[in-house]
């Protein structure tokens, strides 16, 4: 029979509050990827900048996912690989924000499926890649998972 870990709500936002920042560096990184592809010109202080802005992002995506993985022995693994909490308000955050994310993913994917080889829609995307397309994709989705968490915490942080 498994042991249920008491786990302070503290602990629960705090984990939830990692993962928001992570999901926003990971928008962040992907964006900017997705803008470097489109920049023709390599050798301009815009590319050099945004490369520079890439390669910090990721080093704070892995810094914070370090971070989080101090919380694995102290939340249940449904917590963490799930993000479902047992406290109620962390809880709801969670799943307004995957609600949020999946919401995104789903109309950006029905739009490239039904509009994907319209000519218009082929014409407006082909100076750059169906990458970029999904790249930027996954990009507004990961932004809008984690500005949504940090938001709802913030939302129960000026309630107290």
């Amino acid at each position: 029979m498994a042991t249920s870990i008491l786990v302070p709500p503290e602990t629960e936002q705090e984990y939830l509050k990692i993962t928001g920042k992570i999901s926003l560096a990971l928008a962040f990184f992907v964006l900017v990827r997705a803008a470097l592809a489109m920049i023709n010109d390599i050798e301009s202080a815009i590319y050099l900048s945004l490369g520079l802005a890439s390669l910090v992002s990721v080093i704070y995506c892995v810094v914070l996912g370090v971070k989080s993985m101090k919380f694995a022995k102290n939340i249940s693994h449904l917590g963490f690989w799930t993000l479902t909490f047992d406290d109620e308000y962390v809880d709801y955050v969670s799943s307004f924000s995957l609600r949020v994310t999946c919401h995104i993913l789903i109309f950006g994917t029905m739009i490239l499926a039904v509009w994907g080889d319209s000519r218009w829609f082929v014409e407006l995307i082909a100076p750059y890649q169906i990458t970029n397309a999904l790249q930027v994709l996954l990009g507004v989705a990961a932004a809008a998972h984690g500005t949504s968490i940090l938001w709802k915490l913030r939302e129960e942080d000026l309630d107290e």
